[in-house]
């Protein structure tokens, strides 16, 4: 579905709520008044026959006022049912631009390491380049798979918690923290724990997603040294992501998790990793949050993960 067309039927589907709530208003002014008709008729009736009794005029009155009750109670759930109906079809409307959104940008983001990877083996299979210079192409060739590789996973493991949002189809396990945190790269640039062995609840390609955005967001943004640490607290296990990179103010850390924002633009990417990162942690019962000193300060993002039980 193209953008035009879902935002053709939003409006069209709008219109249509909106009628019938419309039409409900003077079938129900239509239907109390007929109702009040047959009562007073029926009063009327009862005082020829009975006289005009104090049980008849009693009787009359608890009849108006269950009247007016039920006619105020079938108004109410009527305009109840409609606002839920709305209410229904405008989140599913939302949830399916959300992902049509997602996947567009993913399928955008896609094109640049395939042409990269395809313009490598071209020229590799024209015999154009000798064989001592391949090492460095080879080497870009690779890093673009990489690239390609974490970008189907995050989105693919995204797609489980925005295609079902009231339940996530996360499968969460319980291991010891260590385990989880061990596939983490170490070398010049990356610090890593040590870390114990305090049992965590995550899911396993989540938590993966997550760490690799962090560790690739800190690698774009001027981080020479990564540093990744774990404190127990009370609420959980907090797994930092420190760099001393380009930071960012203060105002600006909720916006960061925002999809298609980046703070540089000079930078690749579609700005959907934090994003994504956050949307997984949550799905998660845990939670994704960013600090920063500033402008050239570098930045800290903090994973909270459950602790078991």
């Amino acid at each position: 579905m193209s953008a035009s067309h879902a935002k053709h039927v939003s409006i069209w589907s709008n219109r249509a709520f909106a009628l019938v709530l419309v039409l409900l208003v003077p079938l129900g002014l239509w239907w109390t008044v007929l109702i009040a008709r047959l009562v007073n008729e029926n009063h009327d009736l009862r005082v020829a026959m009975e006289g005009d009794s104090q049980t008849v005029r009693e009787d009359h009155d608890r009849r108006r006022r269950m009247l007016w009750g039920e006619s105020g109670m079938m108004a109410l759930l009527s305009v109840s049912v409609v606002g839920l109906s709305y209410a229904t079809a405008s989140r599913e409307r939302q949830q399916l631009r959300r992902i049509e959104e997602i996947l567009a940008a993913s399928t955008h983001e896609l094109k640049t390491p395939l042409a990269g990877v395809r313009a490598l083996l071209e020229s590799l299979s024209s015999g154009v380049l000798p064989p001592e210079k391949m090492a460095p192409h080879l080497e870009r060739g690779l890093e673009g798979c990489e690239r390609l590789e974490h970008l189907v996973d995050a989105v693919l493991t995204w797609q489980a918690v925005a295609a079902n949002p009231e339940q996530p189809g996360l499968k969460v396990e319980t291991r010891p923290l260590g385990d989880w945190l061990g596939f983490l790269p170490q070398g010049a640039s990356v610090e890593v724990g040590p870390f114990d062995q305090t049992p965590v609840q995550a899911s396993p390609d989540a938590i993966r997603v997550i760490l690799e955005n962090l560790i690739d967001n800190a690698r774009k943004y001027g981080g020479t040294t990564i540093q990744v640490r774990a404190e127990r607290h009370s609420d959980g296990v907090y797994v930092r992501v420190q760099d001393d990179g380009i930071g960012f103010e203060s105002g600006d850390a909720e916006r960061l998790f925002e999809p298609y924002q980046r703070l540089n633009t000079q930078t690749r990417g579609t700005g959907l990793g934090l994003y994504i990162s956050r949307s997984l942690a949550r799905a998660m019962g845990g939670d994704l949050t960013a600090t920063s000193a500033g402008p050239e300060r570098g930045s800290t993002f903090t994973l909270l993960l459950r602790l078991s039980g």
